[in-house]
């Protein structure tokens, strides 16, 4: 605990020296572009400065107003706002790929992001604007068809989800479907959230419909419409199979089981 403490004032002391140097141009702007819970990397590369130790380089990046990352060697620091969802691997770092690796995205990650190389001796240093990235945040939207009778799977994308709210195609009343701790007023006991997915179970008809997968601002992180189909009619060939296998389970030929009670049986299956 004590050597990460002085490793974030190292990195805080450290950007304080360089704020002195003046803003940095926005005249290359790079885009990119993720979905809310995934993963977004923010393309830059520092190997064209020849005036960095390609041993240990010394990156930053921050917003328009906040540090976010840095890293010089091992040693690293991530903003609160970042914590374990943001990397410049040293792996690539010290072959030239500086890009900011971003996990787990949020809708407040939307913006502009600049690099910089921070290069000299102590009490000299200075910064060099590598690259601006503007990183854009989407939600999903996702159309899925489901049989009657099996299960609607709707990933929830991150554990920023908090609510699943549900719309059925028959009204325009939206109904709280699923929360994350448990407070929905009448449970629905066929939903069941599994590995980071809700699962409906046994999907019926009035299961048709909108869901919204809501984080704890009342965003949506996803919306899914639903459509349920009828179960496919068996075909002649399922019929066949049916019938070879009830023959072959009882015994066609078993004087102990009489035609009229086989058609009876097969009538039953089919």
């Amino acid at each position: 605990m004590e050597t990460r403490t002085k490793r974030t004032w190292m990195f805080v002391y450290g950007f304080m020296e360089l704020m002195c140097v003046g803003s940095s141009p926005l005249s290359s702007v790079m885009f990119t572009r993720s979905g809310v819970g995934l993963e977004a990397v923010l393309p830059c590369e520092w190997g064209s400065h020849n005036e960095v130790s390609s041993a240990t380089p010394y990156i930053q990046w921050q917003t328009l107003s906040d540090m976010v990352f840095e890293r010089m060697g091992p040693a690293q620091f991530q903003a609160q706002a970042y914590q374990n969802r943001a990397d410049v691997p040293e792996s690539v770092l010290a072959r030239g790929n500086c890009s900011l690796h971003l996990s787990d995205i949020r809708f407040s990650d939307a913006g502009i992001y600049e690099c910089y190389l921070v290069v000299g001796k102590s009490g000299k240093k200075r910064r060099i604007f590598i690259q601006s990235v503007q990183l854009s945040v989407l939600d999903h939207k996702v159309t899925q068809s489901v049989e009657m009778g099996k299960d609607l799977t709707l990933d929830l994308y991150t554990h920023q989800a908090e609510t699943v709210v549900f719309q059925s195609s028959n009204t325009a009343e939206w109904k709280e479907l699923w929360t994350r701790w448990g407070s929905t007023v009448d449970p629905n006991p066929r939903v069941q959230e599994r590995n980071g997915k809700l699962v409906i179970r046994n999907v019926r008809a009035s299961d048709e419909g909108m869901y919204k997968v809501m984080d704890g601002e009342g965003l949506a992180l996803s919306t899914v419409k639903v459509s349920v189909k009828e179960p496919p009619r068996p075909t002649r060939t399922d019929v066949m199979e049916k019938r070879v296998s009830l023959e072959s389970s009882v015994g066609v030929n078993s004087p102990s089981l009489p035609l009229p009670f086989l058609l009876i049986i097969l009538l039953y299956l089919l």
